[in-house]
């Protein structure tokens, strides 16, 4: 049983110390592998000491069973503070140490109620009815307001609303946990969303091409995933940087969900993950792209237990995943030991138990080489080749392109395809850059100018500057004859951005652990105010029309060669930041601009882009 969740009866919360509450939720915050603040332990203390007040001097909810920190499922942990269940109704209770509400307030109540009423399947089963109360614990007005959708609760308040309102009768314990431990399954407004994606070109900084460009490789994964079959099938996809990988994907994902097949992207790509997750839910009003765009941590959480190493077998699992960047699959020793195992094996158990409950599945991973940025990445496709070899995987029908028969020539149950390898990239406009950056990596100049020669002819171009002005200027002179704004900031993750105000001024670093709404506008909105920089692990499977990439000092050349900054955050630090920087080289689509900022220590790396002729 999935127990993400921490659940007390009335009763029981009666008769347990404060510090003791505020230890166990913590305890059960970081069994989810996430992190909290003293902050948070006052608010948690807060809360205990607003719900005893509350109760103190009535036994009428003393059965009423309380859930504490309740993962809604596969949202990546948005917990609301309690939910409160009634015969009829789930109650959801979101408190604050504050006297006044502001709209983020609100707006995380609604997104929480939302939620449960389009995906929550005991709900539907019940119908239950979702009600929300946001509760401000430090006002004196003891006062409730309706609003629209939820009550605004100022000040003690909770018992008055829980006898003014009719919510139904105690759920029972049994039924409290069934409601608690239910899974999820999207609304047609989703699917709507998705296909408006496509149809609207929401994707705009994925999808640059034409369906017909990518026919071949659509209709195989149609005929491999979309077409019945009994079977348990693993379909790998390889494609070179900017090859359309994401896209294929993302196209099988909405055939499967249009012809009701239950299927999810998953990645391990956080940004991505939110970027597509915030395009589909404001493609279409009422859609949450969390249910269909998934992070690989939230589906082992949903999906797999720890504890017996197994998955849970209640649980409705998916049918099919469409794994991206699946080559960044975490290593047995990146899991560590309360796992046991690696990542792909961990995905191809619980999708034998999604066989077991559908009669099929199917594992759809595309595989990028020379990307891994993480710790846990460094083997790549090996990790996935050291799982597939044991004997106990020998039922899945495996297929993959010949370009990987060199490493699966050993494995018996593989069918080679053709067409699900993509060899060009078509991220610029399909003028194919990959040769002149693997070129300036390997700091081959004869072949750099080559290339960068056939670059400028075809149309892509690249400019050198060493402050922002001159790049600003350029870029916003190309905005008004043109009308494209989609041009921004990135870097390597490695810099550190104060030591470089004087070159970039109060520009702020995305992080990865932004929310999809700040990443996703500055993908969609922001990212040409060139106020705000995009780290390899933002802009790994995006990119932008121009970028204007800044080289912050962990890769500069020495001697005809490049100097790696020596670093302990790696287990290969020359590999990795090679790669970091060839994920930053390849985000481009119609040209690029480095930015090296004057200094004696770049000289070097300057002198060695215009002898390429930039």
């Amino acid at each position: 049983m999935r127990r993400e969740f921490v659940g007390y009866t009335v009763r029981q919360l009666k008769g347990i110390p404060r510090e003791q509450f505020v230890n166990e939720l913590g305890g059960f915050t970081e069994s989810l592998d996430l992190k909290y603040s003293t902050s948070q332990k006052r608010s948690w203390g807060d809360c205990y000491d607003y719900l005893l007040q509350e109760f103190r001097n009535t036994t009428k909810y003393d059965d009423s069973f309380l859930l504490f920190e309740y993962c809604l499922p596969f949202t990546n942990y948005r917990r609301p503070d309690v939910i409160m269940l009634f015969e009829g109704t789930v109650l959801v209770l979101e408190f604050k140490r504050k006297d006044i509400s502001l709209d983020q307030d609100v707006d995380q109540l609604r997104g929480y109620l939302n939620f449960l009423r389009r995906y929550h399947d005991e709900t539907h089963k019940m119908h239950y009815d979702v009600k929300g109360a946001l509760i401000l614990t430090t006002s004196n007005e003891n006062h409730i307001q309706p609003c629209n959708g939820f009550s605004l609760v100022k000040g003690r308040g909770l018992h008055s609303l829980l006898e003014d309102q009719n919510f139904g009768g105690i759920l029972d314990r049994a039924s409290s946990f069934a409601w608690a431990e239910s899974g999820y399954e999207p609304s047609q407004n989703v699917l709507k969303a998705t296909f408006n994606m496509f149809l609207k070109d929401d994707l705009s900084m994925i999808k640059n091409i034409s369906e017909h460009e990518l026919q071949n490789i659509l209709q195989e994964l149609y005929e491999l995933t979309v077409e019945p079959h009994n079977k348990k099938r693993l379909i790998f996809l390889t494609g070179v940087p900017g090859a359309g990988k994401t896209l294929a994907l993302l196209h099988t994902l909405y055939q499967l969900n249009h012809k009701n097949f239950n299927a999810v992207f998953l990645t391990g790509n956080g940004p991505l993950e939110k970027v597509l997750s915030y395009l589909v839910t404001n493609a279409s009003i009422g859609a949450e792209g969390d249910s269909l765009i998934k992070g690989v941590l939230a589906y082992k959480k949903a999906y797999f237990n720890r504890n017996s190493k197994q998955p849970f077998v209640n649980s409705k699992i998916p049918a099919t995943i469409l794994f991206d960047e699946a080559q960044r699959a975490w290593n047995e020793k990146a899991m560590g030991a309360s796992y046991g195992m690696s990542e792909p094996e961990l995905i191809l158990k619980v999708q034998g138990a999604a066989a077991e409950q559908r009669g099929y599945t199917n594992v759809v991973a595309s595989i990028g080489f020379g990307q891994s940025i993480y710790r846990g990445e460094e083997d790549e496709f090996e990790t996935w080749v050291k799982v597939i070899e044991k004997p106990e995987y020998y039922d899945w029908e495996i297929y993959a392109p010949s370009m990987l028969k060199g490493k699966l020539s050993h494995i018996p149950n593989v069918t080679y395809l053709e067409d699900l390898h993509l060899n060009t990239s078509i991220r610029a406009n399909f003028i194919d850059t990959s040769l002149f950056i693997e070129a300036v990596l390997d700091a081959n100049v004869k072949v750099a100018r080559e290339e960068y020669r056939k670059l400028r002819e075809q149309g892509y171009f690249i400019h050198m500057v060493d402050n922002l002005a001159s790049a600003r200027s350029y870029l916003e002179g190309h905005a008004r004859n043109t009308g494209d704004k989609f041009y921004g900031l990135i870097s390597s993750s490695n810099m550190i951005i104060k030591e470089h105000q004087s070159d970039l001024g109060n520009v702020r670093m995305i992080q990865q652990s932004d929310s999809k709404e700040t990443i996703g506008k500055w993908y969609t909105k922001n990212s040409s105010e060139l106020n705000a920089i995009a780290t390899e692990f933002v802009c790994q499977g995006l990119e932008l029309n121009i970028p204007v990439l800044y080289f912050g000092g962990d890769f500069l050349m020495e001697n005809s060669r490049w100097k790696v900054m020596p670093t302990k955050k790696y287990e290969n630090p020359d590999k990795t930041i090679r790669n970091i920087y060839r994920v930053l080289l390849s985000r481009g689509r119609i040209g690029l601009f480095i930015f090296i900022p004057k200094s004696k220590s770049s000289e070097e790396t300057v002198k060695f882009f215009k002898t390429i002729g930039i």
